[in-house]
């Protein structure tokens, strides 16, 4: 459950995360003096928020790293699509899409007139 983890990136991240939680505390405390409570409960509250996020953003780094790696495998296995493009198919006998027979070629359901219009 705990391997592949990157501990050291999770504890810069946490590192951060605390550090903004603490500055807005102190944002908030100069508003409103006396709103935010002792300095023992804001420091415990802070340690454990650090150990929180350092778990959070450990997971959430390996799966992010694990999805980038099977979607880099999937690209690699697809294959690339043959280069005679229409004719290809239809000289193997597989150009039953009327689609794939229009490669290339323009789009006869267009309008010519609305085409000359956007030209000018």
């Amino acid at each position: 459950m705990f391997e592949d983890l990157d501990w050291k990136g999770a504890v810069k991240r946490a590192v951060l995360t605390v550090l903004f939680y603490l500055l807005l505390l102190y944002a908030l405390n100069v508003a409103v003096p006396g709103s935010v409570g002792s300095l023992v409960t804001v420091a415990t509250n802070a340690a454990f928020l650090f150990v929180l996020f350092v778990l959070f953003h450990a997971f959430v780094d390996r799966r992010k790293r694990r999805r980038q790696a099977r979607l880099r495998a999937e690209k690699k296995d697809k294959k690339p699509a043959p280069k005679g493009g229409a004719k290809a198919d239809a000289e193997d006998g597989q150009a039953d899409d009327p689609a794939s027979t229009l490669k290339g070629r323009p789009n006869p359901n267009t309008s010519r007139k609305k085409t000359a219009r956007r030209r000018r």
